[in-house]
This record gives structure tokens, C-alpha cells and sequence, in this order.
């Protein structure tokens, strides 16, 4: 049986006007750029660490007054009820792919502030980030802040390590730019809130930057220095030896282009 956190009275006693959005795909089908290097097992065992990793730090930060997972996987439920927070069903949402699905979830959220004298800005976060951190949380929620100032519905987007993803996406839920995760997201976000005349800003932060797609982020997540951070997803790949075969897989790469770059 998990442990239940009940975090959620701190939370509503906290002055907060800010909700967080974690759309969680199905568990089994998450990383499949990792198929050549994890079984389904392993994928969906990493994927759920990462989560944990994400979970742990929002449910405890006091920016947020609800927290809303929204996935259909039973085990999206079970990190719910363990974290002492909401999970919407994709089905409930009537919605499916991730666009449709954070679209409804915010005009979802919309819906339910609507009549509040404040406004209330939704953060979009995606499960894959494990080294969210709370400095990196901070400095993100106070540069939005300080664009709303200038116009109430701004649009903050946290990219990649590329400058191409939007990790995270915060804004007005009931003027959200038009969605469109996937190749580019970052600048389509970005155009999107122009197009809608609202002040935007990309931010880049080391460990918002660094989602988890391939072996090579599962490796430089490896040679990172021992922290707090992302301490659930490496407890996860350091057992069974996961960690060590990466390394392995990452070396007999390294070694392959090696030889053929000597016998050019």
C-alpha cells in the first residue's frame, strides 16, 4: 500500500493562484525512443520514476494550489492518491494526443476558475524532467510573474537543451497559445502567443532543459554528479544493472566511431 503525502490542506492555506498540469501518456507506451536500449519493463519503470522525481518536488511547493495529473494509466491514479493530488481521465477529458488532451485539461481548468476575481495561470510540465528542482521552479514562476505585470495572460515557456521543446509551458488556461507539442514546439508556442498580441519570453534553466528522450540524456544524466536531484530516477536505473549497460552501450558506440573515423 503507498504511502499517502497530504499536502494538499498546506496548499489551499498558501496564497496561490498558479495550477500545475502534468498530461502523463500511457506508462507502457512512454520512451519509445529508448526501445533499443530498454526493454517495455524497463521504459515503463523509468518513466514512472520520473514522474515520481517531478511529483515529489511540485506537491510540496507552495506556488501551486492544485495539481492535476491527467492520464488514463492506472498507475497515474495510484501516484495521484500517493501525492495527495488530482488525476483527470483522458476519456473524462473526451480528448486524445497530447495537444487535444493539455487543450481540454486547461479549458477544463478555465472553466473552474472562471469566476475568481484573480487570475489563476496554469504550468504545463511534462513527466520526463526528473532534475526539476526547486530554484529552477522558483526563478521560472517569478519571471512569469514579472511578465504578467505587463499583461495578465502572458506565455512563459521553459525549452529544451536545444531551444526547440516546450519542457513547460505556463499561461492563462482560458488564453492559451495554440498547442502544438512536437518538433518545434518552443518557437510554434511562441509564435502563437504573438499571433494572439501576448507578451512571451523562452527561459532556459539547466535542469528544465534536460528531458529524457534517448540513451545519450540517460548517460549524461549518469555522469551527472550525485544530488538530490532526480534521486528516484537514478535509484532506478542503478539497479539491475541498468546503469551499468547503458555505460556499456554508450562505450561500444563511442568505440565503433572511433574505428571508423581511423579508417577513413
Amino acid at each position: 500500500m503507498p504511502r499517502r503525502i497530504d499536502n494538499k490542506s498546506n496548499r489551499i492555506k498558501a496564497y496561490n493562484t498558479m495550477w500545475a498540469l502534468l498530461p502523463l501518456k500511457d506508462f507502457v507506451q512512454a520512451k519509445q525512443r529508448l526501445a533499443g536500449s530498454l526493454t517495455v519493463s524497463e521504459r515503463r519503470g523509468l518513466f514512472h520514476a520520473m514522474v515520481e522525481d517531478v511529483l515529489t518536488v511540485l506537491a510540496v511547493h507552495p506556488s501551486f494550489e492544485r495539481i492535476v495529473v491527467v492520464s488514463d494509466d492506472p498507475a497515474a491514479q495510484l501516484l495521484a492518491e500517493h501525492y495527495g493530488i488530482d488525476c483527470w481521465s483522458e476519456r473524462g477529458l473526451d480528448a486524445s494526443g497530447l495537444n487535444a488532451v493539455v487543450d481540454s485539461a486547461l479549458r477544463r481548468m478555465a472553466e473552474l476558475t472562471q469566476n475568481r476575481t484573480g487570475v489563476t495561470a496554469a504550468m504545463v510540465v511534462h513527466g520526463d524532467l526528473p532534475l526539476l528542482g526547486n530554484q529552477e521552479l522558483n526563478t521560472l514562476i517569478e519571471q512569469h510573474h514579472a511578465l504578467m505585470k505587463t499583461h495578465p495572460s502572458a506565455v512563459s515557456i521553459a525549452t529544451d537543451s536545444h531551444g526547440c521543446g516546450s519542457n513547460i509551458v505556463v499561461c492563462d488556461p482560458a488564453k492559451a497559445p495554440v498547442l502544438a507539442y512536437g518538433p518545434d514546439s518552443c518557437a510554434a508556442h511562441y509564435a502563437s502567443a504573438e499571433t494572439m498580441q501576448l507578451p512571451a519570453q523562452v527561459i532556459s534553466l539547466p535542469g528544465l532543459a534536460q528531458d529524457i528522450d534517448t540513451q545519450d540524456d540517460l548517460l549524461r544524466l549518469l555522469a551527472m554528479v550525485p544530488s538530490v536531484a532526480a534521486e528516484r530516477t537514478l535509484a532506478y536505473l542503478h539497479q539491475d544493472g541498468i546503469a551499468q549497460r547503458l555505460r556499456q552501450l554508450g562505450s561500444e558506440a563511442a568505440n565503433t566511431s572511433l574505428q571508423a573515423w581511423r579508417a577513413v
